[in-house]
């Protein structure tokens, strides 16, 4: 049963890569996408405060993103040690992560954004280069 589940999860996060096609960006853009620990006190609605606070919500909605809440040593340690390689350019946490993930609610991509909120412990998965330095992927999915 486990085994199906990390399977499902793994074809998950790599469908997400692939279909969001955003290992285009750099590491600050990476940052504020995906970033937030202490994860932010922001009241009721978390991630529809969050994704507008941090620009995801024009011109036109994000559908799905992901929030870390660990360090920013913890998420790189992923592009070295703390990782596992997928393939030449993927790379698996080998720790789960406590991570929110905001989904849109119903099919419309034009703003006012609503999001669905999930917190829960993930493995990530994060685009890096260089050996190191971690790029941007859609990261996670429970693995």
């Amino acid at each position: 049963m486990w085994f199906k589940g990390f399977g499902l999860g793994l074809f998950i996060v790599l469908a997400a890569v692939l279909m969001l096609g955003t290992f285009a960006a750099d590491y600050p853009t990476f940052l504020e996408h995906h970033f937030d620990d202490p994860k932010s006190n922001v009241g009721d609605h978390y991630c529809n405060k969050m994704m507008q606070r941090r620009g995801m919500t024009k011109p036109k909605t994000k559908e799905v993103n992901t929030f870390i809440h660990d360090t920013q040593n913890n998420i790189i340690a992923v592009c070295g040690d703390g990782g596992e390689a997928i393939d030449n350019r993927l790379r698996c946490s080998k720790k789960q992560f406590r991570v929110t993930t905001c989904k849109m609610k119903g099919s419309s991509t034009k703003p006012p954004c609503d999001y669905r909120e999930n917190t829960s412990p993930r493995y990530i998965v994060i685009a890096w280069e260089n050996g190191w330095r971690c790029g941007a992927a859609s990261l996670t999915s429970v693995l």
